[in-house]
């Protein structure tokens, strides 16, 4: 318990780097988009929420890698990391084998 306060500040970087990222936005926005398209400039908070909105649109609301967010990349760390030696190499064999197959060979010959 001796360290439970620093939990509480965990999202300052991030709230930090969100305000950042809604600067920049604006500052980019109000630098290009009137003289090329005829645009209005935007407020911080305007582009706060076009900063939110683009992530919505997107990005999702996933956080990281697609794949991480539907298990599948922690799935095959998790059974890698339970691989023997041996099962890792004839993993990656297969693997390879299975690529240059694909590439030597992408249709499957006709029997007239």
């Amino acid at each position: 318990m001796k360290y439970h306060h620093v939990h509480r500040f965990k999202f300052i970087p991030l709230i930090a780097l969100l305000a950042a990222a809604a600067a920049i936005v604006m500052v980019l926005w109000n630098a290009l988009l009137p003289g090329l398209a005829g645009w209005s400039t935007v407020n911080y908070w305007q582009a706060l929420g076009l900063l939110i909105l683009c992530r919505l649109l997107f990005g999702g609301l996933h956080h990281g890698h697609p794949l991480a967010c539907r298990g599948g990349r922690h799935r095959l760390h998790e059974k890698w990391l339970l691989m023997s030696r041996e099962e890792r190499e004839t993993f990656i064999r297969d693997r390879m084998n299975r690529s240059s197959e694909d590439k030597e060979d992408p249709a499957p010959a006709a029997n007239p």
